[in-house]
């Protein structure tokens, strides 16, 4: 499949917003319950603290050849704060790619270690990546618990 990155457009966020959200609601319920991914998906919105909040960091999108969203990742000084792909078409590389151009931008601001808090979901493909636990947590969203995971990364020596 064919995609291209490029980083955040204001007239993308409402699209960024959508596909998120999307993405969260189809993670398998093995992982979290749908209250859990109701509340979630919620905290995400097309409200103007969140547009603000991926334009400020350094934010990247993900689109196919028909330029529709397919994944979204940002990262705010040494914390990754959101890495997303759409549900039909994880398993293609975009989370990798995504990853790796994240990690190049660390590197130029020369951050010795990389964060991140991962879902139950993600937490597998970081692992593989060398990020390291640091702690479980318990996270809560709109008086909803969810468990996550704390991770790092030596990136710059």
């Amino acid at each position: 499949m064919v995609w291209f990155i490029e980083q955040l457009q204001k007239e993308n966020l409402r699209d960024v917003v959508r596909m998120v959200k999307a993405s969260i609601l189809n993670i398998s319920p093995r992982f979290y319950n749908q209250v859990q991914l109701t509340a979630w998906a919620e905290g995400v919105n097309n409200h103007p603290y969140i547009h603000q909040r991926f334009l400020t960091a350094y934010s990247l999108v993900a689109k196919d050849a028909d330029h529709n969203v397919i994944g979204f990742a940002s990262l705010v000084g040494a914390h990754i704060d959101f890495l997303y792909v759409a549900a039909d078409r994880q398993g293609e590389g975009v989370a990798t790619q995504l990853l790796s151009l994240l990690e190049e931008q660390a590197k130029k601001d020369a951050v010795r270690v990389l964060t991140t808090e991962a879902s139950a979901v993600a937490r597998p493909f970081f692992q593989k990546r060398g990020y390291a636990i640091k702690k479980e947590q318990v996270k809560w969203i709109r008086g909803i618990s969810i468990k996550n995971v704390q991770m790092f990364k030596k990136v710059h020596k």
